[in-house]
């Protein structure tokens, strides 16, 4: 199990920074991170980054937000980028996973954590900014391909997934997740979104 631990930190620390790449950070910028993890790769190249989650948003301003929305299943989320938007003095950066068409990935996100409630469509993230009075300014979004193992190394009972997933690569139901064997490894993908956004109106910083 080392070797996948390894791997998974590997993968996170790729994916941060993709998205601090996205962010474009500045040497003046004051940053909160929420639930994204970009502290320690943002510190370096910005002058200030405070990291906190859904129930504890603090005052402004702030020139650079990075946020995620599927850890905080219990809040609104209108009402939490409503929030941030509110105290974004530059851009907000939401990135999160999104649901495909090849079927609900959404739904094996669930059985590895319960508390995930949704997984939205790239359309629907757009939608949720533009009802919290936000605008869009760029945007991306990439699949990712990922080993199995590693990604189900902190669950209890992973077998169910890695049974759906195998049926699949038999002919069975789309999961969404788009299996496939790579040497003797089971991996799957995965659809991210980056959507950098202002408060509607803002000027561009």
């Amino acid at each position: 199990m080392p070797q996948a631990s390894a791997h998974a930190l590997s993968e996170a620390t790729c994916h941060l920074r993709r998205l601090v790449d996205f962010a474009e950070p500045r040497p003046d910028d004051t940053c909160l991170d929420l639930d994204c993890g970009t502290s320690d790769v943002l510190s370096p190249w910005v002058r200030h980054v405070t990291s906190t989650d859904a129930a504890s948003v603090p005052d402004g301003p702030f020139t650079l937000i990075t946020a995620r929305l599927t850890p905080t299943p219990d809040t609104d989320p209108v009402a939490l980028v409503r929030r941030l938007l509110g105290v974004c003095a530059g851009r907000l950066v939401i990135a999160d996973l999104v649901r495909t068409r090849a079927g609900d990935s959404g739904r094996i996100e669930r059985l590895r954590d319960p508390a995930r409630t949704t997984t939205r469509t790239f359309g629907d993230l757009m939608d949720l900014v533009h009802e919290a009075g936000g605008e869009t300014r760029r945007l991306e979004v990439f699949t990712i391909e990922r080993p199995v193992e590693p990604w189900l190394a902190d669950v209890g009972d992973g077998d169910r997934i890695r049974q759906e997933l195998t049926a699949e690569l038999d002919g069975g139901p789309k999961t969404g997740a788009r299996p496939r064997l790579i040497g003797r490894e089971l991996w799957f993908t995965q659809s991210w979104a980056y959507v950098a956004a202002a408060p509607a109106g803002a000027g561009r910083r």
